[in-house]
């Protein structure tokens, strides 16, 4: 399961620069990646930048947050909103309790059936 995390454990959120995308349409715009739980990561750019973006096409638009969704899957770095450094990890679910029971005690000699006597332990 992925999980965003930094040094101080998981984060709900954390952003990466455009630039590694398209290196001189989308410097300085940030894309968000927001943990939604249960391993799902949601890719969107940041509202503040929408005005900006409005002047290119939604199958561009599109293509660029598939385009960042690989890079975060490849562990591009990314930051908290506060600057710290985050980063992608895969997280193991809890493992079930082992259903295996404890065995019963060795059988009594008198357990065993004629002709196998050679299994008692001694």
């Amino acid at each position: 399961m992925k999980r965003l995390v930094t040094v101080t454990g998981p984060v709900a959120a954390a952003q990466m620069d455009g630039y590694l995308i398209e290196e001189r349409l989308l410097d300085h715009i940030m894309i968000q990646v927001i943990d939604k739980g249960g391993g799902n990561l949601e890719i969107a750019f940041d509202e503040r930048d929408r005005c900006y973006l409005s002047q290119f096409s939604a199958e561009q638009l599109a293509e660029w947050l598939q385009e960042a969704m690989l890079h975060v899957e490849a562990a591009c770095p990314l930051e908290t909103h506060d600057g710290k450094a985050a980063w992608i990890a895969e997280l193991a679910p809890p493992k079930a309790r082992a259903s295996i029971k404890a065995m019963r005690p060795a059988r009594q000699e008198h357990d065993l059936p004629a002709g196998l006597e050679f299994l008692r332990r001694t």
